[in-house]
């Protein structure tokens, strides 16, 4: 039931959300709800004057302010502390409510009434992309999260404030660098069969010239014969192994400035992923016809960078200097 007091609410909420300026023309609930109770619209002015003197103006403000300051989560709108990064329903990285509207991607102007594009440029109406990624990834669950306590001390008590270590996101490694170093990697992986290849060929030359049927195939022979496969495993582990090596980065990676990381822990590629890694490359890129083209395709397609050798690793190529300044 419509009474003075519920229109005071009325008036008095409106002018706080139109900060202290509002029209009874675009209120027509204003005017219906004084109608009600018997207020003329002239005396539904003077209401307004007077309601208006009556507002803290210093206090909305500030009540304002610090609704603003909170961080949100982008994807179940729940609002948190300052003092709190993540959420603690989802795991999904807090954000500021000023994020969470959406601007032309161009211009930058703010909607807030549902439209798709923009009417000054035509740009398209949606939210910052890492928003957009923190709403729309999958998002590994707290349960699943390597998790650490700090305490926090509030009003003389102590409590535990949990900080999850979710991984980060990193952008997509220069192509033209990843060409470069693949290419040095190649070299360095053909210089380490060099020794190989010479004992090995120095045998079969004997053996196509039938210099070993006259000479005999003696003890030496043995000897280049084993050194020859053995040196075989020098190539063969740098192979393996390149990418766990240092801080995650072959000798081509880091001649270029790129490194190999384990995008489930947020550190450099280890020399078990590496193996992981260079396996998996080696095997869908020995698959007749398409292999080695699926790789290259997926490393165009992907917004990571990652090749389906990648995916299945849990490992990214990226810039150094983007991990080292996260």
């Amino acid at each position: 039931m419509e009474s003075i007091e519920g229109l005071n609410e009325l008036i008095k909420k409106r002018l706080i959300e139109n900060k202290g300026s509002i029209k009874l023309t675009e209120n027509i609930d204003i005017i219906l709800y004084g109608k009600a109770i018997g207020i003329s619209e002239n005396q539904l002015l003077f209401k307004i004057l007077e309601i208006e003197e009556t507002i803290d103006w210093e206090a909305e403000k500030l009540k304002e302010q610090e609704s603003v300051e909170k961080p949100t989560c982008p994807k179940c709108n729940s609002v948190f502390s300052s003092d709190i990064k993540f959420c603690i329903n989802d795991g999904v990285k807090l954000v500021y409510p000023d994020k969470l509207i959406p601007k032309c991607v161009i211009c930058k102007k703010t909607y807030t009434n549902g439209a798709k594009f923009c009417s000054n440029d035509g740009g398209a109406i949606k939210l910052d992309d890492d928003v957009l990624y923190q709403i729309e990834a999958n998002e590994p669950s707290i349960e699943n999260t390597n998790t650490s306590f700090q305490e926090n001390s509030t009003n003389g008590t102590t409590s535990q404030q949990p900080i999850y270590n979710f991984p980060k996101r990193y952008n997509k490694a220069p192509i033209g660098k990843r060409f470069l170093a693949y290419l040095l990697d190649a070299i360095i992986t053909l210089a380490l069969f060099l020794p190989s290849f010479y004992f090995l060929f120095n045998i079969y030359y004997g053996l196509l010239t039938d210099n070993y049927y006259y000479e005999g195939y003696d003890s030496n022979s043995n000897i280049k014969l084993f050194v020859g496969i053995a040196l075989l495993i020098l190539p063969l582990i740098y192979s393996l192994i390149k990418d766990g090596i240092g801080e995650g980065q072959s000798f081509g990676k880091r001649a270029v400035g790129l490194m190999v990381i384990n995008v489930n822990t947020n550190t450099p590629c280890t020399k078990l992923n590496s193996v992981g890694r260079n396996i998996l490359f080696s095997m869908i890129s020995n698959i007749p016809f398409i292999g080695l083209l699926l790789e290259i395709i997926m490393i165009f397609a992907n917004p990571e960078g990652r090749k389906l050798s990648d995916l299945g690793a849990g490992t990214q190529v990226i810039d150094v200097n983007e991990y080292k300044n996260s």
